[in-house]
């Protein structure tokens, strides 16, 4: 749902979502979770996940690293 939203023209704005798309996101997790997902707590995991998924798109394209689908874990080339 983050994702979609993020590609919606007009839900980003220098570089993050705008107010509108939080709002979007926060219905569609009350919905599928209940109220305890609010804006603010959908930016702090944000917050807080953001650097190690940099972390982990860096480890996916260096080379003998890959995504194993199936454990859903980065697999490594043993050499």
């Amino acid at each position: 749902r983050l994702l979609e939203q993020s590609h919606i023209p007009g839900m980003k704005s220098g570089g993050g979502l705008k107010s509108k798309a939080y709002t979007a996101i926060e219905n569609n997790m009350i919905d599928r979770f209940g109220k305890d997902f609010t804006k603010d707590k959908i930016k702090n995991k944000l917050k807080y996940a953001k650097p190690n998924l940099i972390v982990t798109k860096e480890i996916l394209n260096t080379s003998g690293f890959g995504y194993d689908s199936i454990n859903k874990c980065i697999d490594v080339d043993p050499q």
